[in-house]
């Protein structure tokens, strides 16, 4: 690849590249994002890198186990333009020492810092991905889930669990359990034992048949 190559990305491509270099070992990333580079190029022409270029390469020349782990981990980025980690690089310095300012800034952009983010972050600071994720998974302020949409807290209190004759956490549970925009979360009790059952819905209690009617919004 010459130094004036330069992939114009289109969509999810770039990310898709940094997640298929990203296992890579570390020591071996510079030669094989020469190569790599080179074949995605290639088969994009004149035109824009697309998400199928880059998956048509896995397909091609990556061997098992690693094609199938590639392959799924593609399915499991984030809907982010990754410019914006090369724009917080630029800015603050491709260092180890510019780490924290770069995650920070990250989080601050997306509102999370996702997986795919860290190997970028890894691969073009030159930071071990050990590291990068040390730091992320050390320090409570970052978040690596993206943010959901709805919070509901259930309250775990006796007076609760007791007057829930409808089933009300279950039927919360049964409906959002594994819902990817509502975040559950078990807490103790809000204070309204009177009006017992209760729950909070993104910052809001509601209690009794208001909470069940609050649920009812959201499904």
């Amino acid at each position: 690849m010459t130094e004036t190559a330069t992939p114009r990305w289109s969509g999810k491509s770039q990310a898709m590249f940094e997640t298929m270099l990203g296992e890579v070992p570390e020591a071996m990333r510079p030669v094989f994002r020469e190569k790599l580079m080179a074949i995605i190029l290639q088969k994009a022409g004149n035109g824009e890198v697309t998400e199928q270029q880059v998956t048509a390469v896995v397909q091609e020349i990556v061997p098992e186990p690693f094609k199938s782990t590639i392959l799924k981990k593609f399915k499991e980025i984030g809907d982010f333009d990754i410019k914006i980690i090369d724009q917080i690089i630029q800015r603050r310095g491709a260092s180890q020492e510019s780490l924290m300012y770069i995650l920070h800034d990250i989080q601050d952009e997306i509102g999370y810092i996702p997986v795919e983010a860290l190997r970028a972050v890894s691969t073009k600071c030159t930071i071990p991905l050990s590291t990068v994720y040390n730091v992320v998974t050390f320090y409570k302020a970052f978040k690596t889930q993206k943010p959901a949409q709805h919070t509901i807290k259930i309250c775990c209190g006796t007076a609760c669990a007791l007057k829930d004759t409808h089933g009300l956490q279950h039927e919360i549970e049964s409906k959002f359990g594994h819902a990817a925009t509502v975040r559950l979360e078990k807490t103790l009790c809000f204070g309204c034992c009177d009006c017992a059952p209760a729950i909070e819905v993104d910052g809001t209690v509601y209690t009794g048949d208001a909470a069940r009617a609050k649920i009812e919004t959201l499904a």
